[in-house]
């Protein structure tokens, strides 16, 4: 009887443990609280801070050189990455993020990721093709008989460089780049948005 009461004793002591160690805990976290730093890759601050910036850098660049009567339409391609961190479920969230704040401009207005993924698709083509006049027009008749016009075409692209400062010690600097191309002038812009992080 003393072994059987010892044996209970001890479940319920060590059950309660396993299950706390074994169970992740979350919560909702509120409007008013500041984006998690990832410990070992970029991370929710990260990314907020580079896409806020480098959009808002680039409509500024964009719109002083552009007046236009009507929203442009807009064709965000995927993030090009080459950074040395995969992104993993950041690749549609950064599309998101970017697609929501141009459109929030009231300037512009984008075109749904499905159109443009439907389009290189059937066209056969790369988003480093599109920078090539021919191939790109080729691009640009799938979406207007899809009757998705594209007037402007952004290509993200994300890279970083690493500086090892000794034993599980480094800074990573992010570095968010958007280039803008104008269809109807055929001109470039091209902005930049850098974070850095110290790792440890």
């Amino acid at each position: 009887m003393k072994k059987l009461f010892s044996v209970v004793c001890v479940l319920g002591t060590v059950l309660p443990l396993l299950s706390s160690c074994s169970m992740p805990a979350g919560r909702i976290m509120k409007n008013t609280e500041p984006d998690s730093v990832g410990s070992r890759a970029a991370g929710a601050a990260a990314f907020d801070q580079l896409l806020s910036g480098a959009v808002n850098k680039l409509l500024l660049s964009h719109g002083a050189a552009r007046e236009a009567a009507t929203k442009l339409s807009v064709a965000v391609l995927r993030v090009e990455n080459a950074s040395a961190e995969e992104l993993g479920d950041w690749q549609e969230q950064i599309f998101d993020k970017i697609s929501t704040s141009i459109n929030e401009s009231g300037r512009y207005q984008t075109i749904s990721l499905r159109y443009i993924d439907a389009g290189l698709r059937e066209s056969r083509l790369k988003n480093s093709d599109l920078f090539i006049p021919a191939k790109r027009r080729v691009f640009l008749d799938i979406l207007e008989a899809a009757k998705v016009p594209a007037q402007v075409l952004i290509f993200p692209k994300l890279t970083t460089g690493t500086t090892e400062l000794g034993p599980k010690r480094a800074q990573r600097n992010y570095l968010l780049t958007l280039e803008l191309v104008d269809i109807s002038t055929g001109r470039d812009f091209r902005v930049s948005e850098e974070v850095r992080k110290a790792y440890r």
